[in-house]
């Protein structure tokens, strides 16, 4: 069971793209954001809409407070870790979906991005990490290879107060030092299906099964 009343939620619809309350993620379900109590799937199609600052469609939580509010949190307040597993059941002709993510509030792009990369047949994991906030690129750092689609896989995100950024997937893993340029941002942890395509028929995009998700700060 996924608690869904720590997140808001962005859905590929409206312009720009529609985002649900906190308050009303208990009740919600619909083709975009299929919550059964058990899982939930997530779908954005290559034509949903999007959010002003990103050319490309998604269904992805955004963590909150209980009140609704959102929840951004220093690296060093606590031990800041986000949980989940997944399958990706679905990827665009661009064949990349983003299934997780860390990002600062006021900076223009994440920190990381979790991101399944299909290419030639295979699927592969990427971590895509932005060393300083105003890089212009962010190169992949560690790559877990050979994950079919439809294969379910568990992840752990975990910045501590030292800044020490660790990333688990399955059994393996990394870990970075935050720079310190990144040290006045305020984060918040993102979590679903962000398609990295824009271009194609409605039946194309991105699809991700979550069977757990958690977010802690301890």
């Amino acid at each position: 069971m996924i608690d869904v009343t720590v997140w808001s939620v962005t859905l590929p619809v409206q312009t720009p793209a529609q985002v649900v309350a906190t308050k009303a993620m208990p009740t919600l379900k619909n083709k975009y954001f299929d919550n059964n109590g058990q899982r939930i799937i997530f779908w954005a199609p290559v034509t949903g809409s999007h959010t002003g600052n990103s050319k490309y469609p998604r269904s992805e939580l955004r963590e909150t407070s209980r009140d609704g509010k959102h929840r951004n949190w220093r690296y060093n307040s606590a031990i800041n870790t986000l949980k989940g597993e997944l399958s990706v059941n679905q990827v665009p002709s661009e064949g990349r979906v983003v299934v997780a993510q860390i990002h600062a509030k006021d900076a223009p792009t994440p920190l990381l991005k979790l991101v399944y990369r299909y290419e030639k047949g295979i699927g592969n994991i990427d971590v895509e990490y932005r060393f300083k906030p105003k890089d212009k690129k962010s190169p992949v750092i560690y790559t877990v290879p050979k994950v079919p689609l439809n294969k379910s896989f568990s992840y752990t995100l975990q910045m501590d107060k030292q800044g020490q950024l660790s990333v688990l997937i399955g059994k393996s893993g990394k870990q970075v030092k935050l720079d310190k340029s990144w040290q006045g941002y305020n984060f918040y942890f993102k979590a679903g299906v962000y398609t990295l395509d824009n271009k194609g028929y409605s039946n194309e995009g991105g699809k991700v099964t979550y069977t757990k998700l958690s977010a802690s700060h301890k």
